[in-house]
């Protein structure tokens, strides 16, 4: 119960201490550069995702790390 007290306190603090200074435009412009920064990483993992060689039959990580597969039983 008290973290919350404390968290209404601030807030409330906040609230009384209108100051007239916001973030402007230097926390909008980093505000764009984190959008743009996260649009460019996106792109970049999807790009990479579709590299990965997705194996339907199976094979374990064990099997790869050893080279060989063992024929399936059919």
């Amino acid at each position: 119960m008290g973290i919350l007290q404390a968290v209404a306190f601030a807030a409330a603090e906040s609230e009384s201490d209108d100051s007239g200074i916001g973030p402007g435009l230097y926390g909008f412009l980093v505000l764009i550069f984190l959008i743009v920064a996260l649009v460019v990483l996106y792109r970049s993992m999807r790009k990479q995702i579709r590299k990965v060689d997705f194996d339907p039959d199976g094979v374990s990580d064990d099997e790869r790390m050893r080279g060989h597969r063992e024929p399936p039983d059919r």
